[in-house]
């Protein structure tokens, strides 16, 4: 918030703050489907089952031209198979499917903040032959623009000295201190634990956040949590034979950010955009070492909270004052939380399953599909889904992959909250975990993470402009030199002096009281200071 000084006429000056803001423009919501055939190299050998399936979108562009928005980027995918044969080796394949969608959004215009946040609701692969796989996903776009604008506030008028009576209210807003988005670079090490065998060959992985903690400070982004890596890979033990390792590695980041300061309110998406895994030999020279290099996208808010006193009125005793004014909306802060819920669930396992012997890694994503404005404050209603990869008693199939889907309805309190109050919503699945429970059933719990950003919308007006002018001596004359008026409901202290030429202060000494103790129905002695 920056303050400086406009000179109005000779003797005037109107003292400013600009606050900066951004407000909605315009958002569309597209439902994309991504369906394309995959051949599997010729250096990997026959797909026999399928297992488990990855995905990914990759956005490379988002360019708005003539009312629309253009997106462009691709689907990562990944396949976890077994071979075609009696021992059923496991294999994976990765590939992309390119994507470009055009949204229509009439009220943007160049300049103006994109947002673009994307939803895969299923990832599904098919077996057509052996060689090749008909891959389908289902893709929920949501493009929000946003202007970002700046309002000039009078928060005091100098001038004229005593003769120049001036009116302030308080006003509690909050300014946009930080809009940056931004990567920054996680490296680390993996070591096998001394009961697992050496690495041959990666074939599958799977890494994602947990626990994160985003905290501004002087000029910074910290950002704290954990990498969940789980590694499914071919042993040194001999051909086909499989092992795996999961660990949680935790890791923290400053991310620079101009103008951000400890304490502030803000939101931040944190999304993992990229994790390679490469295999290293220790210090034996046994391949037991996974280096790990992974990037992360932040898209950051940093919001400045104030405390205004802003100019309402203004008159004086020697000039004719007429402030012309102007109506804004500001933003206030309701709400800046973060809270985390649990789900869970019990399922049934078939024989159609096969038998479950032991859960290698229990991976999932918490989807919000809608976000409603209650009386209390936001529902939050969406799933989250679960995909299981156990070992069976099933030679032919040895590795086997269970989806699940846990569906949940969270309500955050926020007091104060309205149908045209601005709000942001994040949800993160923070930990998942499933283990048998019995012969046949199969327990799943889940912790999901919420961060709410609530900000009130506030209509004020404020003065823009004071013309001067000289006193109308015609009307002053009019008034009564004394008068004696009865306090109304509409009536304040300010009114009163300002409609007989008098001031505040002057009245209160008048009738021996003080402002507090004026109240409606009350009977003023009022004398008019201009003669």
């Amino acid at each position: 918030m920056i303050e400086r000084k406009k000179k109005e006429g000779r003797a005037l000056e109107l003292v400013r703050k600009t606050i900066y803001m951004s407000r909605q423009k315009g958002k569309a919501v597209n439902q994309v489907t991504l369906d394309d055939d995959y051949n599997i190299p010729e250096a990997m050998p026959d797909a026999g089952f399928l297992i488990q399936e990855q995905g990914k979108l990759e956005i490379t562009e988002v360019k708005a031209e003539n009312g629309r928005v253009l997106v462009q980027g691709s689907l990562r995918f990944g396949v976890l198979y077994s071979e075609d044969g009696e021992d059923g080796s496991l294999h994976s394949v990765q590939g992309a499917i390119p994507m470009e969608e055009s949204l229509n959004l009439e009220q943007v215009a160049e300049g103006d903040s994109l947002t673009l946040d994307w939803m895969l609701e299923d990832v599904s692969a098919a077996l057509i032959n052996s060689r090749k796989l008909g891959i389908r996903a289902v893709a929920t776009l949501t493009l929000t623009a946003e202007e970002l604008f700046e309002e000039e506030i009078s928060v005091d008028i100098s001038g004229e000295g005593e003769e120049l009576r001036k009116k302030t209210c308080g006003l509690s807003a909050v300014s946009l201190a930080v809009r940056k988005k931004d990567t920054c670079r996680v490296k680390d090490e993996m070591i096998l634990p001394a009961s697992k065998p050496n690495i041959r060959t990666l074939i599958w992985q799977d890494v994602r956040l947990a626990n994160t903690e985003l905290r501004p400070g002087d000029g910074e982004i910290g950002v704290r949590g954990e990498l969940v890596v789980f590694v499914l890979y071919e042993s040194e033990e001999g051909e086909g034979k499989t092992g795996w390792v999961e660990q949680n590695l935790p890791f923290t980041a400053r991310i620079e950010a101009a103008g951000c300061r400890e304490g502030m309110a803000g939101s931040v998406k944190l999304g993992l955009s990229q994790a390679d895994l490469e295999v290293k030999p220790d210090y034996d020279g046994e391949l037991r070492v996974l280096n790990l290099d992974v990037v992360l996208e932040l898209d950051m808010r940093a919001y400045r909270e104030e405390e205004l006193e802003l100019l309402c009125d203004a008159y004086s005793l020697k000039k004719e004052l007429t402030p012309e004014k102007k109506a804004t909306v500001c933003q206030r802060l309701l709400m800046n939380n973060s809270s985390r819920f649990r789900a869970g669930s019990r399922v049934d396992v078939g024989k159609e399953d096969g038998q479950i012997l032991q859960i290698c890694h229990c991976s999932g994503e918490a989807l919000l599909d809608e976000c409603t404005v209650t009386e209390r404050g936001l529902q939050l209603e969406g799933v989250i889904q679960v995909q299981i990869l156990y070992v069976t008693a099933d030679d032919s199939h040895p590795v086997l992959c269970r989806k699940e889907q846990i569906p949940f309805a969270q309500e955050v309190e926020v007091p104060g909250i309205g149908a045209d109050s601005v709000w942001q919503a994040q949800l993160s699945l923070e930990q998942v975990a499933a283990e048998m429970a019995g012969g046949s059933e199969l327990e799943i719990r889940a912790v999901a993470a919420v961060q709410v950003l609530v900000l009130e919308q506030i209509r004020v007006e404020y003065i823009t402009e004071i013309q001067e002018s000289p006193l109308d001596w015609e009307k002053i004359r009019e008034l009564p030199a004394f008068v004696i008026c009865t306090m109304q409901l509409s009536d304040s202290l300010w009114s009163m002096a300002k409609a007989y030429r008098t001031t505040p202060e002057r009245i209160c000494e008048l009738n021996g009281l003080t402002e507090d103790e004026i109240r409606p129905g009350q009977k003023l002695l009022l004398m008019k200071e201009v003669q």
